[in-house]
Parts: structure tokens; C-alpha cells; sequence
């Protein structure tokens, strides 16, 4: 009878705020016991929180997810929208020498990152639903991440291996390989081991920036390759994973903005914008003044 009428007082006071009242953790667990339980809080084990999400269902209130839906979703569209047309129209038909095969890469490109970003949109979003629902969208935002590492991956390749088919040809179905066996333990517990197997999914990138530089040079894969801009990348993905892995420890102090997963999120968006800046260039060059090195 006592929970009974704390719920009521609870739903009571929430009525009387037309639904503007932040309610702590425990609130939520008194009154909303079902949603709590199925939600991202115990997925993601974010019970340190001390304010939380409001009496409504929207995504775009003032919430801990606000940043994690929305970020990616903005993301999503500029990788399935923006990019592509400005490609199109600010690249590829002012490079006479482009090719087919340049477009495809970039368009795996676009495609792996605004799938990743969606689905993990998607993930989010899903947060209060059921526990089974929030199960599956957390395999898919697994396999989106992977799916994002892959297309990049293929196409840094493309142009790191532009005159040699057959050292391309190598490089990407290794890639492939690698990125097929990526992880799929989405429990908690398994936080940090995910964010480590994740970045070394992504230094697979190493291996044929190395492999080039070793057949080529260094000053010739520089400019094939936008080395500065792949550098720049993956110092933002590992800031990124590492604010995934070692969480925030003063809970309460980034409930809305600011949280270790909002970097994240932020730190991977800014690295597929870079990734693209540095492909254009790598484009640029190896259509243009690299061109007669295949040649030689």
C-alpha cells in the first residue's frame, strides 16, 4: 500500500507540472518500475545518474540521449544526403580523369557511415522499449559500427593501392575478413573489451598504410593517402574510444550534456567528416598530379 501511494503521489506531482518534472533514478524505479527495467539504464548500466528523462516519449526533449539520438541522426543525413551531392557535383565532375570505380568507393563510404549512424540513431531510440527490442537494436549498432570501419577501410585501400590491382585486391578482402568476425558481446561487463577490439578493428588500417609505404615511399603515399587527415581521423576515433571504455566518474555532473557517450558519438561524427575531407584529397591527387606515377 506505502508504494502504492508513493506512485500516486509520483503521477499526482507529475500532472501538477504538466510533465516537466525531472525525476531521479530511484523516482524512476519506484514509478515506472517496467520501463526502467527494459530500458537503456540497465543495458548500459547508467544507474549512477541522478537526473533522468522526462514524463514524455519524444526524442527531442532535453534528455541524457538527446545528444546520442541526434547527433547521429544529423550524421546519417549528411552521409546519405549532403555528401554524396557535393561529391558528385563538386568532385567527381570537375575531375576529368575520375573513374567509376572512385564513385563506388565513396558510395560504400557513404552508405557504411550513414547505416552506422542510423542505426545507432535507431538504438537510442529504443532505449524505453522493450528489453527484446533494445537487444536487437544493439546487435545492429554493433554491426553498424563494423559496417562503417569496413567501407572506410576500402576506401583508404582504393587509393593507397591505386596502380597495383593486385595489392588492392589483398588488402580488401583481408579487410573484409576482419571486419565479418567483428564483435557482437553487447553486454555491459563487456564494455570496455568491445571499445578495445573496436579500435583495433579500426587500426587495421595500419597494416596497409605501412604495406604501401614500404612498396612506394612515404612521400608518395603521404599525398595518396591524405596521411595528415588519416591521422587526425584516428586520433578522434580513439578519443572516442576511450571516453566509450572509461566512463565519466562524476555522475550527476553530465546528465544531459557533456556524458563519456555524447563524446563519443560527437569525437566518430567528426571522424567520418575528416575521413571524407581526406579521401576528396586523395582523389584530387591521384587523378591529377599522381596520375603518371602508375605509368612508371
Amino acid at each position: 500500500m506505502e508504494k502504492d501511494s508513493e506512485k500516486t503521489s509520483l503521477y499526482s506531482s507529475s500532472e501538477h507540472v504538466a510533465g516537466d518534472r525531472l525525476l531521479t533514478f530511484d523516482e524512476i524505479r519506484t514509478s515506472l518500475m517496467v520501463i526502467a527495467e527494459s530500458s537503456m539504464f540497465r543495458w548500459h548500466n547508467e544507474t549512477s545518474m541522478s537526473l533522468s528523462y522526462r514524463i514524455r516519449t519524444s526524442s527531442m526533449l532535453l534528455m541524457l540521449s538527446l545528444v546520442n539520438i541526434h547527433s547521429h541522426s544529423i550524421g546519417a543525413i549528411i552521409f546519405s544526403f549532403f555528401l554524396p551531392l557535393h561529391f558528385y557535383f563538386a568532385l567527381y565532375r570537375n575531375v576529368p580523369a575520375a573513374q567509376p570505380i572512385d564513385a563506388a568507393v565513396f558510395l560504400i563510404y557513404f552508405v557504411g557511415v550513414a547505416s552506422c549512424f542510423a542505426v545507432s540513431a535507431a538504438f537510442h531510440t529504443s532505449g524505453s522499449h522493450s528489453q527484446a527490442v533494445h537487444r536487437k537494436y544493439n546487435r545492429a549498432d554493433c554491426c553498424g559500427i563494423v559496417l562503417l570501419m569496413w567501407g572506410a577501410s576500402l576506401a583508404s585501400i582504393h587509393f593507397a593501392f591505386n596502380c597495383d590491382a593486385r595489392m588492392r585486391s589483398l588488402h580488401c578482402a583481408t579487410g573484409c575478413i576482419t571486419f565479418i568476425l567483428g564483435p557482437m558481446f553487447i553486454r555491459p561487463e563487456y564494455r570496455t573489451l568491445r571499445a578495445l577490439t573496436y579500435l583495433s578493428l579500426g587500426l587495421f588500417a595500419i597494416v596497409f598504410i605501412v604495406h604501401g609505404m614500404y612498396l612506394h615511399g612515404f612521400t608518395l603515399q603521404r599525398r595518396r593517402l591524405s596521411l595528415e587527415w588519416m591521422g587526425l581521423m584516428a586520433l578522434l576515433n580513439i578519443l572516442g574510444c576511450s571516453a566509450y571504455a572509461f566512463r565519466s566518474k562524476f555522475p550527476g555532473k553530465f546528465d544531459f550534456v557533456g556524458a563519456s557517450h555524447q563524446i563519443m558519438h560527437v569525437a566518430v561524427l567528426a571522424a567520418g567528416l575528416v575521413h571524407y575531407h581526406g579521401l576528396s584529397k586523395a582523389l584530387l591527387e591521384t587523378r591529377g598530379e599522381l596520375r603518371p606515377a602508375c605509368q612508371s
